[in-house]
């Protein structure tokens, strides 16, 4: 089974709702911050980072997920370059974003590393079966 680590904007309430839906659906999600991203429930951040590379470091994959209104990234860039860093395939699932073809704007040119694909659909990034009608 596929092990994904995931990665979007975790002040978003709609982006780890939308993971837990996922898991719950059969993704093998490694990623624990979807547990605790409201505000407040993430007690020590430098825990949170170790935790962080350890579940990079156990999945398969990244799965990074971004809307327009998402940008700028922050935390979810640091996580794509520990991923790439350990040599993990990366997958961006972009919906509506318009990525500008040479510098890759508003992503940046990383995600022209050789390492990284685009996808049009969270669950077959996920490698869940089933329909791929939307975005998720």
């Amino acid at each position: 089974m596929l092990v994904s680590y995931v990665a979007s904007r975790a002040s978003v309430p709609e982006r780890p709702a939308m993971w837990k839906e996922l898991r719950d659906r059969g993704a093998v999600i490694s990623s624990s911050w979807i547990d605790e991203a409201g505000a407040g429930e993430t007690l020590c951040f430098k825990e949170l980072w170790h935790r962080i590379n350890t579940e990079i470091f156990i999945s398969d994959q990244l799965v990074l997920y971004v809307e327009p209104e998402d940008f700028p990234l922050k935390g979810a860039l640091v996580e794509v370059g520990m991923a790439l860093g350990l040599g993990k395939p990366v997958i961006i699932v972009a919906p509506g974003v318009d990525v500008v073809s040479h510098d890759m704007k508003p992503l940046g040119s990383w995600a022209k590393h050789p390492g990284v694909r685009f996808e049009n659909c969270v669950r077959k990034a996920l490698g869940l079966p089933g329909s791929f009608s939307d975005n998720t």
